[in-house]
């Protein structure tokens, strides 16, 4: 994980996320970790029919969550990310990546 992206998550307890395959091609499909006031961080999947994204125009029943995991160190952060077929490297700010929050 790059050093600007552990401070946003460590520091400024903010969110980042990086693009990830969707489970169709009808999808677009993000990682996320977002920083839980307990310390840990959760790291999820998210997935939005992309004519919603594309239209801007989705609501929170329009998103697919799937919880991966709890993690305590930004050390276990990059490995749930790796298994997920995704490079740790590539975490951001989420208007980095089109990320819709």
């Amino acid at each position: 994980m790059r050093t600007e992206v552990a401070s946003r998550l460590t520091m400024s307890r903010a969110t980042v996320s990086a693009r990830h395959d969707a489970s169709s091609n009808e999808l677009h499909s993000w990682v996320w970790v977002f920083p839980a006031r307990d310390g840990t961080f959760r790291v999820s999947t998210v997935e939005i029919p992309k004519n919603l994204v594309d239209d801007e125009c989705f609501a929170e029943e329009d998103l697919s969550r799937d919880h991966i995991a709890t993690v305590r160190e930004l050390s276990a952060v990059d490995e749930v990310v790796r298994n997920l077929g995704v490079d740790p490297n590539s975490l951001d700010a989420p208007w980095k990546n089109d990320f819709p929050l």
